[in-house]
């Protein structure tokens, strides 16, 4: 297991593993099964991928995600947020934990959505990110985040978001780079809808990403995705609980470094 564990770090620094960090993989199996494709996903799960989606939250929303990385227990990823929606927009919170003993990354996040007509709705979210690293110590960072989406018609939608905009040092090797989306949503039916999504890094070469969602029967939604950049495949299913309950779990392929497995709960009033 430390081989594997010491590989994954060798291809994180080298930038062969695109974007892989905690604070750009969290969310569990909401987008694990999109190919992480997730810039046009509303209600609470967006508030991890495009804020402008937790416009539509009709009352408040909890959801509790867990991954672990390439099957490994010391990347495990955890999640918690609620949201809320108030007289003025949607207000949100977010608290995720990533990593292990000797490295360790969290994420506290205060989030607010407001849809400004019937079609197009913006969000934005306020970053504590912090970096625990053993014998070097601890270090906190501010950053700043923010989406929209545009429902064009019945069909398509067309979403946007950015993470960090400026940069950000963590150590004189280290920045966190600005991370710009772009995505596209068509549904030509109600069962069916398709995900294409560009996620760009900065200083990193751009992922290209595609998510299928087919709606098999009332309680079960299908999801498959691919993200050939950073060469993995994944598969999920969501199931639905008395209108306001849900569990999705997904799992991501990758040939060099395993599987990844994800699961994700949800509460919707």
């Amino acid at each position: 297991m430390k081989i594997k564990l010491i590989c994954f770090l060798v291809f994180l620094c080298s930038g062969a593993l695109i974007s892989q960090s905690g604070f750009t993989t969290i969310g569990g199996a909401n987008f694990l099964g999109y190919g992480r494709a997730g810039v046009n996903i509303s209600g609470i799960e967006s508030i991890y991928m495009n804020q402008a989606g937790l416009s539509d939250i009709k009352n408040y929303a909890l959801d509790i995600s867990a991954e672990r990385r390439f099957n490994l227990e010391e990347l495990t990823n955890i999640s918690i947020v609620g949201a809320k929606t108030l007289n003025f927009g949607t207000v949100g919170i977010l608290l995720s934990n990533f990593g292990f003993a000797e490295y360790n990354e969290q994420k506290f996040a205060l989030a607010y959505s407001r849809r400004l007509s019937p079609g197009v709705s913006l969000g934005g979210q306020f970053d504590l990110l912090r970096y625990n690293i053993e014998k070097i110590g601890s270090k906190n960072l501010i950053s700043f985040e923010m989406g929209m989406q545009i429902k064009l018609n019945k069909e398509f939608s067309l979403a946007t978001h950015i993470f960090s905009p400026g940069k950000i040092e963590v150590n004189e090797t280290t920045d966190i780079g600005t991370r710009f989306r772009i995505g596209i949503m068509y549904k030509p039916s109600g069962k069916v809808f398709l995900l294409a999504e560009v996620d760009k890094l900065i200083y990193r070469e751009a992922e290209y990403k595609l998510g299928l969602s087919y709606q098999l029967i009332n309680e079960m939604q299908i999801n498959l995705g691919i993200n050939p950049v950073a060469e993995f495949y994944s598969f999920g299913i969501r199931l639905s609980f008395r209108e306001n309950y849900k569990m999705s779990t997904a799992v991501a392929l990758q040939d060099r470094l395993g599987n990844s497995p994800a699961i994700s709960f949800q509460y919707n009033n």
